[in-house]
């Protein structure tokens, strides 16, 4: 009887883990189009819109350059707390109902999305040929973001991109001819450019 209770909060735990990646996905499109491209909270719109894509456009400057400062790659320390945060109180009303699980899967899955968004993020404008870098994944995650950085409104998530697929946001590599970038071939000997802070 206590194993199949431990199987089942299991069971629940991963659940609300894979809900929560796939929520997150959403979240993080509604915040990038809302609050980092459009005026709704001045310092967000600053940072990013004329911080991060005024440093790294879709063209040389993609990734950063030496001696430039690389400020703008991440998000600013307090991010993240304030970003998890703000969902725990929707998974506590969860975790009552359905158990403590639901709410330690929610918030692992928080947890690893926005530090998966976030290092993703920094491996792709700070490129140092990681093995992460070699990965078909991440190919497949750079392109996108690096076609969102040439189209602001398109290709708005990072990394989990079904959002952008569900939305209907989403540019491939063969909606928009990149035979001509640079940027996105790979290089035979990267560069190691550490920012300057």
């Amino acid at each position: 009887m206590t194993f199949d209770l431990v199987l089942w909060g299991l069971a629940k735990g991963l659940l609300a883990f894979l809900g929560t990646v796939s929520y997150s996905s959403f979240f993080e499109w509604g915040l990038h189009k809302y609050l980092l491209h459009k005026r709704t909270l001045p310092y967000s719109f600053r940072t990013h819109t004329l911080g991060h894509h005024v440093q790294f456009r879709a063209d040389p400057t993609y990734h950063i350059r030496p001696g430039a400062r690389g400020l703008t790659i991440t998000f600013a320390w307090w991010n993240a707390p304030l970003l998890i945060g703000l969902h725990v109180p929707l998974l506590l009303v969860l975790a009552w109902p359905f158990g403590v699980s639901v709410f330690v899967g929610g918030l692992l899955a928080l947890i690893l999305d926005y530090a998966v968004y976030e290092y993703t993020h920094y491996c792709m404008h700070v490129p140092r040929n990681r093995w992460l870098e070699r990965t078909r994944a991440f190919r497949f995650v750079h392109t996108h973001h690096y076609i969102h950085h040439r189209y602001h409104y398109h290709n708005l998530n990072v990394v989990n991109v079904l959002a952008d697929w569900v939305i209907g946001s989403m540019r491939t590599a063969k909606d928009v001819d990149l035979s001509r970038d640079a940027v996105l071939k790979p290089r035979a000997a990267p560069e190691a450019v550490t920012p300057a802070v």
